[in-house]
């Protein structure tokens, strides 16, 4: 055997190419230093030890046996349809592998839906959905298909809660609510038609009152991309006066698949999506042979109340987005570290550094604003709320959810990148993830959707004008040295937004149209910018940590950026020269950012 050979032979796998397996985490919470701080920002102080423990537990779960399953399920174990009994009898059962309903098992029991309307045994007090945001985060990183049904079990949950009667919420929402896997409900909501997509009020889907029972309708029509088909209970649009276009026919209903006299409802499964992702949710095509369903609050407003748990599971998509975003970051980060090419590790050279602190920087700052989006939200869950507070979360929930879904798609992409084309290789996670992140685009609105739901708030609520309100105020509070740049900025893109928002409200429909998502981005690069300079002077003030103050500066470069000589001489490389501090999330002296910024650290 030859000198080379014998050398070839005695590499191990792991001596140049990361194993795909390799465990890059023990714990996806405590690896995420960021996590905890935002715990420590928007939870009650009261909740802050007990949250931690459990995050924790949950922080083991996802990134072992949690993500094990998941891998599982996405290759070899996607739900399957069982359409007839030995009879030949139609019982359109589906079918779930074992490992998927024990991650069903575990996180539901651990409170993710029903520590919203029980209270927590340890703290003798509800959470706030900022809570269960936290939780759905850590498990996206593993799991994002899964977070799709609780994401409905949690709207079905609301929707009842919120309009159901007192029956309906004793025989169905104990059960959305549990934590007891046998006696748990998963929930689903049950919009689109063939014909009509995201054009609800072109649904065909009728519901005829049954004589003598009151609030009971049988259900006739097709759901053509039902996810969580095989749910315990649906709430369900359909047509309840057929005099009536549009959405204002339309009615809510919640359509048991076992009727309260324990026989099957009249639904049929006619086939389950063969989906590019999210293989872990059963999607399915639901046909409603007469289905017994049951009114939900006021038959003329299905669709009002529709709308808003749309909005719940709007910024549960942002949810899943970032979690996929933090995950993509993860795998490109250890990748880069453990991959050897031309004698070095690769992340020690600057484009891979500039390539792995822009995942960072995406994924931390959007983290953060969605959270802040989330405290506008928990006010108005809380009746503490007030009435711009409705708009502006009216206006803040589609735009987030619009960047987040386009970022976890880019996150995605450049984490396969950095793998090179181990990246494409499914045995490592990059494609379970990117082809995941696709329909984060696509869930809930895609993005001419949402930019239509961002002009009609606009035109109806004025929440453009609460947004300048908010972040004129949140600039005004600011007090360190290190804000006043960004306080100048702001000011000064908010009147050229105000501007353009004035001009667009006098143009012809189809020119506004055309140029929403425009509108869209530069407001939601505005808010993303206000939220980390406010976390950055949290964190300076409290701790004398300039860290997020990096990334404030990287992202006003990024998002406003300077044109003179197309950057490429005035670029600070700042991603570069403060890679540890970043990646690490290590502390940086006020006297270190002030010496590279040029900014006199006083208050």
């Amino acid at each position: 055997m030859s000198d080379l050979q014998t050398s070839i032979d005695q590499r191990t796998y792991s001596d140049n190419i990361p194993h795909p397996r390799a465990p890059l985490a023990q714990n996806f919470f405590k690896a995420d230093p960021n996590l905890d701080y935002l715990l420590q920002r928007y939870l009650p102080a009261s909740m802050h030890e007990w949250a931690r423990q459990q995050l924790s537990w949950l922080g083991a779960q996802v990134a072992g046996p949690i993500d094990e399953r998941a891998d599982y399920t996405d290759r070899e174990g996607k739900p399957r349809l069982r359409k007839y009994n030995r009879l030949g009898e139609d019982i359109s059962e589906i079918i779930t592998n074992e490992g998927y309903k024990e991650t069903v098992a575990e996180v539901y029991g651990a409170g993710i839906v029903s520590y919203l309307y029980q209270d927590i045994p340890e703290l003798g007090r509800k959470a706030p959905y900022s809570y269960s945001f936290f939780m759905g985060y850590l498990v996206s990183q593993s799991e994002p298909g899964f977070y799709c049904p609780v994401t409905l079990s949690m709207s079905a949950a609301y929707l009842i809660d919120r309009y159901g009667s007192e029956e309906q919420k004793e025989q169905y929402l104990t059960g959305l609510t549990s934590r007891d896997r046998t006696r748990l409900y998963e929930g689903a909501t049950w919009l689109t038609e063939r014909q009509g997509g995201s054009d609800v009020g072109a649904n065909l889907t009728v519901a005829e009152p049954v004589a003598g029972r009151q609030g009971v309708y049988r259900l006739t029509g097709e759901k053509f991309f039902a996810s969580n088909a095989g749910a315990f209970v649906a709430t369900v649009l359909a047509r309840i006066d057929e005099e009536k276009p549009g959405t204002k026919g339309l009615g809510l209903f919640l359509v048991p698949w076992i009727k309260p006299d324990n026989e099957r409802n009249h639904i049929q499964v006619r086939r389950l999506k063969d989906k590019l992702g999210v293989n872990a949710v059963p999607s399915a095509e639901i046909l409603l042979n007469g289905a017994e369903g049951y009114l939900i609050g006021e038959p003329e407003n299905g669709f009002k109340y529709m709308a808003e748990a749309l909005n719940l599971s709007r910024i549960c998509n942002a949810i899943a987005s970032i979690g996929i975003m933090r995950r993509a970051f993860y795998e490109a980060r250890y990748y880069a570290e453990q991959r050897r090419a031309f004698g070095n590790p690769i992340d020690q050279y600057p484009m891979v550094k500039e390539m792995l602190v822009s995942l960072l920087l995406d994924t931390e700052v959007s983290t953060g604003a969605v959270f802040d989006m989330i405290a506008v939200y928990d006010r108005l869950q809380s009746n503490s709320a007030s009435k711009e507070d409705n708009a502006l979360a009216r206006l803040l929930i589609p735009l987030l959810k619009y960047r987040t879904g386009e970022e976890a798609v880019e996150s995605t992409h450049t984490a396969i990148e950095i793998h090179g084309g181990n990246g494409y290789i499914e045995e490592y996670v990059t494609p379970r993830l990117l082809r995941d992140a696709q329909v984060l685009t696509v869930w809930e609105g895609t993005s001419n959707i949402l930019a239509l739901d961002i002009l009609r708030v606009m035109q109806k609520e004025s929440s453009h004008e609460e947004f300048s309100r908010l972040l004129q105020e949140r600039v005004a509070g600011w007090k360190h040295a290190f804000s006043q740049p960004y306080t100048e900025l702001i000011r000064t893109e908010l009147a050229i937004l105000e501007e353009n928002i004035a001009y667009l409200m006098q143009q012809t429909h189809d020119y506004v149209t055309y140029k929403l998502k425009t509108l869209a981005d530069h407001m939601v690069d505005l808010y993303i910018l206000s939220c980390i300079v406010s976390e950055a002077e949290d964190q300076v003030t409290r701790e004398g940590n300039a860290r997020k103050y990096i990334l404030a500066k990287l992202y006003a470069e990024k998002h406003f950026p300077s044109q003179e000589k197309r950057g490429i001489q005035a670029d600070s490389m700042l991603d570069v020269q403060f890679f540890t501090q970043l990646m690490e999330y290590q502390s940086v002296s006020v006297e270190e950012w002030a010496q590279q910024s040029a900014i006199v650290p006083t208050r």
